[in-house]
Protein backbone atom coordinates (compact mmCIF):
# COMPACT_ATOMS: atom_id res chain seq x y z
CA UNK A 1 0.00 0.00 0.00
CA UNK A 2 1.31 3.91 -1.03
CA UNK A 3 0.79 6.45 1.12
CA UNK A 4 -2.61 7.91 0.49
CA UNK A 5 -2.46 12.23 0.74
CA UNK A 6 -6.01 12.80 -0.38
CA UNK A 7 -7.26 10.66 2.37
CA UNK A 8 -4.88 12.47 4.99
CA UNK A 9 -5.72 15.66 3.91
CA UNK A 10 -9.66 14.92 4.57
CA UNK A 11 -9.03 13.67 7.64
CA UNK A 12 -6.89 16.45 8.63
CA UNK A 13 -9.56 18.64 7.43
CA UNK A 14 -11.80 17.19 9.88
CA UNK A 15 -9.43 16.75 12.93
CA UNK A 16 -8.57 20.38 12.79
CA UNK A 17 -11.54 22.06 11.90
CA UNK A 18 -11.57 24.75 13.93
CA UNK A 19 -15.44 25.11 14.96
CA UNK A 20 -18.17 22.23 15.55
CA UNK A 21 -18.18 20.35 12.46
CA UNK A 22 -21.34 21.74 10.44
CA UNK A 23 -24.43 19.96 11.58
CA UNK A 24 -27.97 19.94 11.02
CA UNK A 25 -31.15 20.74 13.81
CA UNK A 26 -31.09 16.70 14.47
CA UNK A 27 -27.23 16.90 14.99
CA UNK A 28 -26.84 15.37 11.26
CA UNK A 29 -23.65 16.35 9.86
CA UNK A 30 -24.28 17.98 6.62
CA UNK A 31 -20.81 18.78 5.75
CA UNK A 32 -18.85 15.45 3.76
CA UNK A 33 -15.75 14.85 3.14
CA UNK A 34 -15.36 12.89 -0.56
CA UNK A 35 -12.24 11.22 -1.98
CA UNK A 36 -12.93 11.79 -5.43
CA UNK A 37 -9.88 9.45 -6.86
CA UNK A 38 -12.02 6.22 -5.21
CA UNK A 39 -14.80 7.42 -5.02
CA UNK A 40 -15.78 7.34 -1.40
CA UNK A 41 -17.98 9.38 1.35
CA UNK A 42 -15.66 9.46 4.04
CA UNK A 43 -19.30 10.11 6.30
CA UNK A 44 -21.31 7.95 5.23
CA UNK A 45 -18.80 5.18 2.98
CA UNK A 46 -21.04 5.52 -0.10
CA UNK A 47 -19.22 5.04 -3.28
CA UNK A 48 -19.79 8.07 -5.14
CA UNK A 49 -17.93 11.74 -6.01
CA UNK A 50 -20.94 13.72 -5.54
CA UNK A 51 -23.28 14.88 -2.70
CA UNK A 52 -26.75 16.41 -3.30
CA UNK A 53 -26.05 19.47 -2.36
CA UNK A 54 -29.14 20.39 -0.65
CA UNK A 55 -28.27 18.50 2.14
CA UNK A 56 -24.76 18.72 2.14
CA UNK A 57 -21.67 20.95 1.93
CA UNK A 58 -18.87 18.85 0.16
CA UNK A 59 -15.27 19.40 -0.04
CA UNK A 60 -13.99 16.79 -2.45
CA UNK A 61 -9.77 16.09 -2.68
CA UNK A 62 -8.60 14.52 -5.48
CA UNK A 63 -4.56 13.52 -6.47
CA UNK A 64 -3.53 16.19 -9.08
CA UNK A 65 0.25 15.57 -9.62
CA UNK A 66 3.46 13.93 -8.75
CA UNK A 67 6.51 15.41 -9.97
CA UNK A 68 10.20 13.54 -9.03
CA UNK A 69 13.04 15.25 -9.43
CA UNK A 70 16.73 13.05 -9.04
CA UNK A 71 18.62 14.56 -6.50
CA UNK A 72 22.33 14.35 -5.31
CA UNK A 73 24.45 11.07 -6.56
CA UNK A 74 22.44 8.55 -5.30
CA UNK A 75 19.42 7.01 -6.44
CA UNK A 76 17.25 9.86 -4.03
CA UNK A 77 14.10 11.79 -5.54
CA UNK A 78 12.34 15.34 -4.69
CA UNK A 79 9.33 14.67 -4.60
CA UNK A 80 6.12 17.05 -5.08
CA UNK A 81 2.19 15.73 -4.82
CA UNK A 82 -0.65 18.30 -5.87
CA UNK A 83 -3.75 17.70 -4.40
CA UNK A 84 -6.98 19.39 -5.62
CA UNK A 85 -9.74 20.77 -3.46
CA UNK A 86 -13.34 21.76 -3.88
CA UNK A 87 -15.21 23.12 -1.50
CA UNK A 88 -19.23 23.66 -2.36
CA UNK A 89 -22.02 23.69 -1.38
CA UNK A 90 -26.05 26.05 -1.57
CA UNK A 91 -27.39 28.66 0.10
CA UNK A 92 -29.80 28.47 2.90
CA UNK A 93 -31.42 31.90 2.57
CA UNK A 94 -34.60 32.14 2.48
CA UNK A 95 -35.49 29.09 3.67
CA UNK A 96 -33.67 27.78 0.14
CA UNK A 97 -32.04 24.80 -0.75
CA UNK A 98 -28.61 24.05 1.12
CA UNK A 99 -26.46 24.88 4.30
CA UNK A 100 -24.51 28.36 3.52
CA UNK A 101 -26.11 31.42 5.41
CA UNK A 102 -24.19 34.21 2.82
CA UNK A 103 -21.36 34.72 0.94
CA UNK A 104 -19.67 35.79 4.43
CA UNK A 105 -20.59 31.96 5.67
CA UNK A 106 -19.08 30.61 2.61
CA UNK A 107 -15.67 32.47 3.08
CA UNK A 108 -15.42 31.40 6.67
CA UNK A 109 -16.10 27.87 5.98
CA UNK A 110 -13.34 27.74 3.12
CA UNK A 111 -11.04 29.49 5.75
CA UNK A 112 -11.88 26.95 8.33
CA UNK A 113 -11.07 23.96 5.63
CA UNK A 114 -7.54 26.28 4.88
CA UNK A 115 -6.75 26.71 8.57
CA UNK A 116 -6.94 23.24 9.21
CA UNK A 117 -4.48 21.64 6.34
CA UNK A 118 -2.32 25.01 7.18
CA UNK A 119 -1.65 23.82 11.32
CA UNK A 120 -0.06 20.89 9.70
CA UNK A 121 1.81 23.00 6.97
CA UNK A 122 5.25 21.67 7.83
CA UNK A 123 6.51 18.39 8.52
CA UNK A 124 2.87 16.46 7.67
CA UNK A 125 3.02 12.91 8.58
CA UNK A 126 1.65 11.20 6.04
CA UNK A 127 2.64 7.81 7.13
CA UNK A 128 -0.12 4.91 6.36
CA UNK A 129 2.80 2.68 3.53
CA UNK A 130 2.69 -0.68 6.54
CA UNK A 131 6.30 -1.05 6.33
CA UNK A 132 6.56 -0.88 2.15
CA UNK A 133 9.42 1.65 1.37
CA UNK A 134 8.61 1.87 -1.90
CA UNK A 135 5.90 4.83 -2.99
CA UNK A 136 6.59 6.21 0.62
CA UNK A 137 7.40 9.94 0.82
CA UNK A 138 8.87 11.83 3.80
CA UNK A 139 7.11 15.08 3.38
CA UNK A 140 8.73 18.06 5.13
CA UNK A 141 5.76 21.34 3.81
CA UNK A 142 2.95 21.09 2.44
CA UNK A 143 2.33 24.81 0.53
CA UNK A 144 -0.47 27.14 1.18
CA UNK A 145 -3.45 27.00 -0.72
CA UNK A 146 -2.42 27.67 -4.51
CA UNK A 147 -4.06 28.21 -7.57
CA UNK A 148 -7.48 29.52 -5.76
CA UNK A 149 -10.22 30.07 -7.93
CA UNK A 150 -13.93 31.28 -6.90
CA UNK A 151 -16.03 29.45 -9.38
CA UNK A 152 -19.91 30.35 -6.88
CA UNK A 153 -22.74 31.29 -8.96
CA UNK A 154 -23.48 35.21 -9.96
CA UNK A 155 -27.00 34.60 -8.21
CA UNK A 156 -25.08 33.33 -5.37
CA UNK A 157 -27.54 30.29 -4.58
CA UNK A 158 -24.37 28.15 -5.65
CA UNK A 159 -20.90 28.45 -4.15
CA UNK A 160 -17.48 26.88 -5.25
CA UNK A 161 -13.77 27.38 -4.65
CA UNK A 162 -10.89 25.74 -5.46
CA UNK A 163 -8.03 25.52 -4.88
CA UNK A 164 -4.39 23.13 -4.28
CA UNK A 165 -1.91 22.13 -1.99
CA UNK A 166 1.64 20.72 -2.84
CA UNK A 167 3.12 18.21 -0.66
CA UNK A 168 7.05 18.66 -0.31
CA UNK A 169 9.55 15.89 0.50
CA UNK A 170 12.06 13.06 -0.73
CA UNK A 171 11.36 9.72 -1.47
CA UNK A 172 12.43 7.09 0.74
CA UNK A 173 14.30 4.73 -1.40
CA UNK A 174 15.12 0.78 -0.40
Amino acid sequence: MVQDEVTWILETIKANWPAAWPTNADGDPVQARINRDEPRVLETGERTKRRELTEWNAIAASLGDRTMEAVGTEYDHRVETTVSIRFEGMTSQSGEWGHIDSTDHFEQLVRYAQHAIAVERSYPTVDDVDGDPIGSVAYHTISPPENETDLSDDDMDYFRRDWEHRFIGYANQP
